[in-house]
Formats: structure tokens, sequence, C-alpha cells
């Protein structure tokens, strides 16, 4: 197909422009065009998805602040202003719960954002040949890069100081200090813990504040972010992780603590056995989110509170339905900005069981 004029409806969840094709038999096919916004009039080659021109740039539309960005699959928002990029997450949020669980949410989103640049506490590296660089976009070919303007500024600077000849074939640069609700953490490289310096605080005091009570109940612990901040207002804690190097953390970190005990197992099993139903659940679960059976199997622990921490829409819909079937309400709704320049978002819910 030639060049055609789009227009782009809005931006979805990846990042990518959404504009319609002409109508042809009664149906309009779906484009995604890269690094456009809402309103915008492109030229646009459809096969593969290419634009050639803007043609009526959107008021939002901005100077991306990074040399490399286009070409280095980190970023893919940087070409829309700050303001933009927290209402283009808010947007994919409110349809992907629509359109993935059926939730309709109409109450306020509380909004938490930060410091747009230099806000990432570790980065990885990739090995190409005498540099390092990040993956290019949509591939494993490394793109040498000599700074990154969404990691700490010491981080970035860190990265020209790399003479390639350093072992193996990445590197992971990291803040000295893993801080997070008033606590600093042991983080070892391979454990998860947020990127984002600036919002930490906010998040642990969004998803552990505002209950108290006996017992709680922190799954996918990680290395505590959120179970030691819990010890502080529950009697007992119980804090479950998997990974090996993320419990080896957690027992480092909460050994200040003697009401958490630390779980070294799944979360799906320990949900399964688990008999007592406690005050709080906090569910911090990968991108693959809870599951079919970790949602029956908590739907069946019935705490009287859970919080779940996301970090991909599409998983917390698909999560979100059938616990809304077995009872509980939501009460808050909280999108965090962790990654700007990013499509992607965290958000926390907070749920209620109707008893």
């Amino acid at each position: 197909m030639n060049a055609i004029e789009l227009t782009v409806e809005k931006v979805v969840y990846g990042g990518d422009g959404l504009a319609r094709l002409p109508e042809q038999d009664g149906r309009r096919q779906v484009v995604f065009l890269p690094r456009t916004l809402p309103g915008e009039r492109v030229l646009a080659e459809v096969s593969p998805p290419r634009v050639l021109k803007i043609l009526e740039p959107s008021p939002d539309r901005v100077e991306p602040g990074c040399e490399y960005f286009g070409r280095c699959g980190g970023c893919q928002l940087q070409h829309a202003s700050y303001d933009a990029q927290v209402a283009i997450k808010r947007a994919v949020l409110v349809e992907t719960l629509r359109r993935t669980g059926g939730v309709t949410w109409t109450e306020p989103i509380s909004v938490h954002t930060g410091e747009p640049w230099g806000y990432r506490n570790r980065i990885r590296l990739h090995r190409a040949g005498t540099h390092w660089g990040f993956f290019e976009l949509g591939s494993h070919r490394v793109l040498p890069v000599s700074h990154c303007p969404i990691a700490d500024p010491e981080l970035s600077a860190a990265i020209a100081e790399l003479t390639g000849e350093e072992d193996g074939a990445e590197i992971e640069l990291t803040a000295e200090k893993f801080a997070g609700g008033g606590f600093e953490f042991q983080v070892s490289d391979g454990a998860f813990f947020q990127v984002n310096r600036y919002l930490g605080s906010e998040l642990v005091e969004v998803v552990t504040g505002g209950v108290e009570g006996g017992a709680a109940v922190d799954l996918f612990s990680g290395v505590g972010l959120f179970a030691l901040p819990l010890a502080r207002r529950f009697g007992s804690v119980t804090a479950v992780e998997s990974a090996s190097v993320a419990v080896r953390d957690l027992r480092v970190n909460a050994r200040a603590f003697a009401n958490i005990e630390v779980v070294a197992g799944s979360a799906l099993r320990f949900a399964q056995r688990e008999q007592v139903a406690p005050d709080l659940v906090v569910a911090d679960p990968p991108r693959a989110g809870l599951g079919k059976e970790l949602v029956a199997a908590l739907a069946s622990m019935a705490p009287r509170r859970l919080h779940i921490v996301s970090c991909d829409p599409a998983t917390l819909g698909r999560d979100l339905k059938p616990l809304l079937a077995a009872g509980y309400a939501i009460e808050e709704v909280h999108l965090f900005d962790l990654f700007p320049q990013t499509y992607h978002l965290e958000t926390v819910v907070k749920l209620q069981r109707n008893d």
C-alpha cells in the first residue's frame, strides 16, 4: 500500500498510536504507529507501519530529551510532554481494566508522579565490542551509548567510564543505596527492587499505610520493601518469596524485626495451604499477574483487605474480575508513574471484602 494520510485516535499500551484505515467491506482495519500522539494527522505507510511525516502535530509533542530515542528500545514516549504522558497512561489504565476485567471505575484515580528524568537507580547494559549499550528498538542488537538521561546522573556518567574490558556480556550499574519507606535495603544483583528513586517511599506509604491489625501477609515480598513497614503496623507479618537471591536479602533486611516470618517458597503454595484469614494481604506479582489459581486461593483465604501492586494493567484487569465476583470491592485505585518516558505504569488497587 502506498503512503496514506491517517489520524491518530489514541495511544495504546505499548506506546504506539492507534489509527484506522479507510472503511473497506464494512470494516476499518487498525494500524499502530510508533511515536505518534492522539489527534495527530500523519502521512504513513501501513506495511510495515511507518510514519513518513507528521502533517499536523499535537500541541503535546516535544523534542525528545535523548539523542538515542527512536533507536534505543528503552523509551517510547519522549516525544510527548510529561503531562501528556501521564494522561495517556491514565487513559490506558481505565480502558484496559474495562476491556480485560470488565472493571468500570468511575471514581477518581490518584496519580503519583515524580521527576521525569534521572530517576532509575539501576540500569543493565550489554557489551557491544569494546563499548556498552542497550538493545536497539525491536531487536537484540546492542546500541552503544555514552549516557542515559532517565538514569540517576551518577549512573549515567558511569557509562562513559566503562572501558569495554569488564568481564561478562552484560553489566549492571546500581545506586549505592536502595531505600524506601524510611528503610535502607540490601539488594543483591538479580534481586528485584523498584527502580524509581523518587517515588519508592510514596509507593510504600500507599500500599502499607492507613491500615493496621493482627496479621499481614506480603506475597512476592522481594527483599522486603513492604514487609518491613508492615511490621510496624501489624502484630505479625509473613513475607513470602520464591527467588533465592531475594530471600537471602530479605532475611538480612528483616533481621531486626522479630515479628516477620520469612517463607521461602511460591505464593501459590502458601496461599493454598493457609487456613487463617489475615487482616491484610499485599501482593506484588511479576508482569504475569496473580493468575487464576492464586486468585482462587486468595478468595478462599478471604483476607479482610487485599492490596495489589501491578506493573501490567491487562493482567491486573484479568485478576480483578474473579476477585470482584468473589465478594471484594475496590476502594482505591492509584497510578504510579514509576517509569517516565516509557509506556510502563504501576497500579495499586486496594480491595476490601464485603462481609
